[in-house]
């Protein structure tokens, strides 16, 4: 079924909705441009032998009409288990 942005707009108009507009910011790390960056531990070279060798982290953050879920992960570079 084809339908025109034009005919969405009044019937939302008409029952009194309206689109979720999100802002999407990039991160939440302010960088000071001042201060010398850590040193990279790893080279960028994510090539283990074995297992327990090199973990790898992150964390994301997810919003909710609750507030804010985190989930963090931690993986194993060799077997890329979780």
């Amino acid at each position: 079924l084809v339908v025109n942005h034009k005919r969405v707009a009044r019937l939302m108009r008409e029952a009194g909705i309206q689109g979720l507009y999100r802002r999407r910011r990039r991160g939440c790390t302010v960088r000071d441009p001042h201060t010398e960056p850590y040193t990279d531990l790893v080279d960028r070279d994510f090539t283990v032998d074995g297992p327990n060798e090199l973990w790898c982290t992150d964390i994301t953050e997810h919003p909710t009409e609750e507030g804010k879920v985190y989930c963090a992960a931690v993986l194993d570079a060799y077997s890329r288990r979780v």
